[in-house]
């Protein structure tokens, strides 16, 4: 895959093209108002996914120890400490190093930010502005720990040098980073006098922050190119502090199987594959910046779906194809038989004489069968309107239903046909003490049966409100037991 990889110092900012494992020249754009210009424009024909190194001196590292939090509490602790140390900068980092295994078991967390943004946001808004896709942005140490995982060692200073940033010397305590500084190389000196210089600097450093046991060597790894190690180790020499062996960078290249090649000691086209091929899980880049990769994520995954599926249905439809094929051979005999039997069906219907009906026969048996219908009609045409009204009524509860076939007396068309005479005995729930409502309820009941076409009288009612009645009461009687009543539903065919 093709990717875009730019590295940042404090002097300089400079982007490669990565392609088949090698970084192709770099071309430069100065921070000015022209070299944004034509890094607007260098963006509109690259919209590959980009990865920005930064190799910058203010870059800041805190090792701190932390009560062991998780979730949304952990957040609220890190959030904190980002203000407490970095409040004028969004590019800041957080990470667990380790969690102790005594006491409270505490996590080692290393606090790290870029404490000049100024230096960074103009080339990051251009990036978004022009909606490249961001994976990350990687600070050189931070980068850097994959290049020691095979060195055994409990406290190493890895150096490396950069043409156009510095020296960076990345200290590492049990292959975890502790802490970074860059410093520029006097371009009137050699390489191995600011080696020796600036390694005694930070051991006397480590030594004052008691970082490194006394008695323990300080072991020194220098990446360098082969025809450099020769001069270095004239100039270095080991003692009882500091112990001193060389990388060489043309074969870390070929371990990060990067196909370049170093014609000197200038590790940055090194760090730039190995950020391209094992970028670090943790980066500066905040959501913002990383939003346009996450779409381009999105949509190459969309896409690889399709593929997978246009290749899915094209072995299906395959398959099937040579399915019907199979099927097609297997049918023939089955047709074969198909017309030896319609033939004989044929030979068959010859052999007996052609019979008509008469047409008056048949509307004849047509009206017998109507009337039959009509005589004893299906119980759901009977009982499919009582249905429905009960679905409207939830409070009325059926206790027993019968019906059976009467006169049918009202002459509605349909003479001589039988009634069907519904005897329906039910509950009314939550009867309780407002007796108007509950009637009233009822009487809405035998209107909508009213309404759908039965013809409704009360046979028994939950009270008797007649002249003739009398109402009495019982006022430990429960008032939640369920009013009975009874009705006679007449039901008569529709024409």
């Amino acid at each position: 895959m093709s990717k875009t990889l730019f590295f940042l110092s404090s002097d300089n900012f400079h982007a490669h093209l990565y392609k088949n494992g090698v970084l192709t020249a770099a071309q430069y754009f100065a921070h000015t108002a022209q070299g944004l210009k034509d890094f607007s424009v260098f963006l509109e024909s690259h919209h590959d996914p980009a990865y920005v190194l930064v190799d910058l001196i203010e870059e800041d590292f805190r090792h701190e120890i932390v009560p062991h939090l998780t979730g949304s509490s952990q957040n609220a602790l890190i959030q904190r400490k980002f203000e407490q140390y970095y409040r004028n900068t969004p590019f800041r980092l957080a990470q667990l190093q380790q969690r102790q295994t005594e006491g409270r078991r505490d996590d080692e967390m290393l606090f790290s930010a870029l404490t000049n943004p100024a230096r960074i946001s103009a080339w990051m808004d251009l990036l978004l502005l022009q909606k490249t896709p961001v994976v990350g942005i990687y600070s050189l140490p931070h980068t850097s720990a994959p290049l020691i995982k095979d060195i055994d060692s409990d406290h190493l200073l890895l150096l490396s040098w950069e043409k156009d940033a510095g020296l960076r010397q990345s200290y590492f305590f049990n292959k975890r980073l502790r802490f970074s500084r860059l410093t520029p190389l006097n371009t009137n000196g050699s390489f191995s006098t600011a080696i020796a210089t600036e390694t005694a600097r930070t051991q006397q450093y480590l030594h004052s922050l008691s970082l490194t046991p006394p008695g323990e060597k300080l072991s020194v790894h220098i990446i360098c190119h082969a025809d450099d190690r020769k001069e270095l180790k004239s100039q270095l020499q080991n003692s009882d502090k500091m112990q001193y062996d060389y990388l060489d960078i043309q074969e870390l290249g070929h371990r990060i199987a990067a196909r370049d090649i170093y014609p000197d000691s200038d590790a940055t086209a090194l760090f730039l594959s190995l950020v391209s091929r094992k970028p670090p899980r943790a980066h500066y880049a905040n959501a913002t910046l990383t939003h346009y990769y996450q779409l381009w994520q999105i949509r190459r995954t969309l896409f690889g779906m399709a593929a997978l599926t246009a290749f899915i249905c094209l072995v299906w439809g395959t398959l099937l194809l040579q399915n019907a094929n199979s099927l097609d051979a297997e049918s023939e005999p089955i047709k074969a038989q198909v017309i030896r039997l319609n033939h004989d069906i044929q030979q068959i219907l010859q052999s007996f004489p052609h019979t008509a009906v008469p047409a008056a026969d048949m509307k004849s048996a047509v009206t017998q069968l109507r009337k039959l219908h009509n005589y004893a009609p299906p119980p759901q045409e009977i009982l499919g309107d009582l249905a429905g009204t009960l679905d409207n009524f939830p409070r009325i509860r059926t206790s027993q239903l019968s019906w059976k076939m009467g006169t049918d007396s009202a002459g509605n068309g349909a003479a001589n046909l039988p009634a069907q005479i519904i005897s329906y005995n039910g509950e009314l729930a939550d009867f309780g003490n407002d007796y108007r409502s509950q009637l009233e309820y009822l009487e809405r009941f035998q209107q909508a049966l009213t309404q759908s076409g039965y013809t409704v009288s009360a046979t028994k009612m939950p009270l008797d409100v007649s002249s003739k009645g009398s109402i009495s009461a019982d006022v430990s009687e429960r008032h939640d037991k369920p009013a009975e009543f009874s009705l006679q539903l007449v039901w008569r065919h529709k024409e």
